[in-house]
């Protein structure tokens, strides 16, 4: 049987063509994969999007009877962008007892300090900043 024939590559294995073919391909896959990564990573970061900028801490939070508790925070956010904040309360247990949702207006500062009063539903020991985010 001569080399080149189908029965002989069919018996045997791919051609020396199919072969370079599927590397290609293969190749190509792996570019791709690649190129997929690199994008979601860049996109998780969170490069070039105000979410970036946006940073909040809890600084303080003061009992002031069994129902009230004062919760204090700090924002750093772009100029003229409006932010919510949810703030909450704890008991002894970790239970929130109390929640509630401050909206920050957009204002020319990037630095603001906040302090919401916020009412409960059983004695809070502590309050705390749970998260921000641009509204």
């Amino acid at each position: 049987m001569p080399a080149g024939s189908p029965t002989l590559a069919g018996r045997y294995g791919e051609t020396a063509k199919r072969r370079g073919t599927t590397r290609w391909l293969l190749i190509g896959l792996g570019v791709f994969i690649a190129f997929v990564m690199i994008a979601w990573a860049v996109w998780g970061s969170g490069l070039g999007s105000k979410t970036a900028a946006l940073q909040y801490t809890s600084t303080a939070s003061d009992t002031v009877d069994e129902q009230h508790i004062l919760v204090s925070f700090t924002v750093d956010a772009p100029a003229h962008t409006a932010v919510s904040c949810a703030v909450e309360a704890q008991n002894l247990g970790f239970t929130v007892v109390g929640y509630d949702v401050v909206h920050l207006k957009p204002t020319m500062k990037t630095h603001q300090v906040v302090t919401k009063s916020l009412v409960t539903y059983e004695p809070a020991v502590s309050g705390s900043l749970d998260k921000c985010w641009l509204s």
